[in-house]
């Protein structure tokens, strides 16, 4: 065992190799140099008695033995990191880390983290924002808000809030009109598009007008809340989620300017890894998530 254990860090420069069949990406990701990558790969050659690469002028190619072996290291280093991340969970007890879309933190979680730190003092929230779903086999993670449609394989999941459509704009904008406005008065003025969540058209159904009243010049939105700041500008009316317009409603940043509700097959879930939800700082989250 002593000796295998030798060859663990030229074992890892060649699986890095490997897998980016490139001794200088294996170098950056070890945070080594070219030339000590190439020394253990060297030295783990002579100790098996085979060659692992083919050496070529763009880079390396992997030999049988190579991939054999690859195949082996590749699981194994799978496997120890997956083990340190479980260690590194369990020691941080007292903290979860919470994986969201940006425009979920900014316009629902974030203003609402100050009763939460008040409420929960010992527990850290680590704020993990990006659109994409958490990998929860590859990463830290303790618990994603989805906005999504479950089951999520492997995954457990619980309705945190449904969620659907309504139409607002700046108290500015529509100040002149009658309230709640008319349809015809709504698709006179410029209409903003969440590209994600196309709802003006069974807007229009819903309220008994044609799809052609509706605009398809006016400008899209990938970002929920970068729409909904635009429609805080006045720049037109925002058929917007609810949940993420509700504060800037309560505040009169925006106003809701009919009785209209265009409702989403998708919902936002709290989702985590399978008994993590019992976890006592995940379950306290979770507890006071449900109650807002």
């Amino acid at each position: 065992m002593a000796e295998n254990l030798r060859h663990l860090r030229a074992l890892q420069a060649f699986d890095e190799t490997a897998t980016h069949l490139s001794l200088s990406t294996a170098a950056a990701v070890l945070n080594v140099t070219h030339g000590a990558i190439s020394r253990q790969i060297k030295q783990l050659e002579l100790h098996l008695g085979v060659s692992l690469f083919h050496r070529r002028a763009n880079g390396v190619e992997l030999t049988k033995a190579g991939a054999r072996l690859h195949q082996s290291t590749r699981s194994a280093f799978s496997e120890l990191q997956l083990g340190v991340r479980e260690v590194k969970r369990q020691r941080q007890r007292q903290s979860v880390t919470v994986s969201l879309s940006t425009s979920l933190a900014l316009k629902w979680l974030v203003p609402m983290l100050g009763h939460f730190q008040q409420a929960h003092p010992g527990i850290s929230l680590l704020l993990d924002t990006n659109d994409a779903f958490a990998d929860f086999d590859t990463s830290e993670v303790d618990v994603a808000l989805r906005f999504g449609t479950p089951p999520w394989e492997g995954l457990t999941h619980e309705r945190v809030k449904e969620e659907a459509q309504i139409l607002v704009a700046a108290p500015k904008l529509v100040q002149s009109f009658p309230q709640p406005m008319a349809p015809e008065a709504v698709t006179d003025l410029p209409l903003l598009h969440d590209a994600f969540n196309v709802g003006w058209d069974s807007w229009a159904d819903q309220v008994g007008l044609s799809a052609d009243r509706i605009r398809s010049q006016n400008i899209k939105y990938v970002d929920s809340a970068v729409l909904l700041e635009a429609a805080i500008d006045g720049q037109g009316v925002a058929l917007a989620r609810h949940l993420l317009a509700e504060r800037d409603l309560h505040l009169g940043r925006l106003t809701r300017i009919d009785d209209s509700r265009v409702p989403l097959d998708r919902g936002l879930y709290f989702v985590c890894r399978p008994g993590d939800q019992d976890r006592p700082p995940v379950r306290v989250f979770k507890k006071w998530l449900m109650s807002h």
